[in-house]
């Protein structure tokens, strides 16, 4: 989920409506303090289609922090077709987590690219861009990647 809200926090003060998800209470107080503008939601990313305080369809959804990793094992498909039902057409998906040891509090990576972007195929959404940061770096097969996916057909 959205943690602090670090990222949510940042967008809004670039002037983006932003709503921010997470299923433990203190990390949502600690957002909530430090960003009152932003709509904090206390759930589950799975259950994000059943909230009643969440009618809004979105035109980017970003998952940064390991969101997908840490999630329930099992549970990661499930999540990521909750996102995709929740994106206007021709919004993004932008996930950026870890694929190795160094680079996730896990002793080891729980999937890998082929599982996530076959989750994300099954959801609707298609790759459209991979990067190896945050800042855009061209991504070469190391253990980190930032992917985004668009709903419905690609875009060119």
């Amino acid at each position: 989920g959205c943690g602090t809200g670090r990222v949510a926090i940042r967008l809004a003060e670039q002037g983006h409506s932003c709503t921010g998800i997470d299923n433990d209470a203190s990390m949502l107080t600690e957002a909530q303090a430090a960003g009152p503008d932003v709509t904090w939601l206390l759930a589950d990313l799975v259950d994000m289609n059943t909230l009643a305080d969440l009618a809004e369809f979105f035109d980017l959804v970003v998952a940064a922090g390991n969101v997908v990793p840490l999630l329930a094992p099992g549970t990661e498909a499930l999540v990521v077709a909750a996102i995709a039902q929740r994106l206007v057409p021709g919004g993004l998906l932008v996930a950026g987590f870890g694929l190795d040891r160094d680079h996730l509090p896990l002793p080891a990576a729980p999937f890998g690219l082929a599982d996530y972007d076959r989750w994300c195929a099954t959801a609707g959404l298609t790759l459209d861009q991979r990067y190896a940061t945050w800042d855009g770096d061209v991504y070469d097969g190391g253990g980190y990647a930032v992917s985004v996916h668009r709903a419905g057909p690609v875009v060119h």
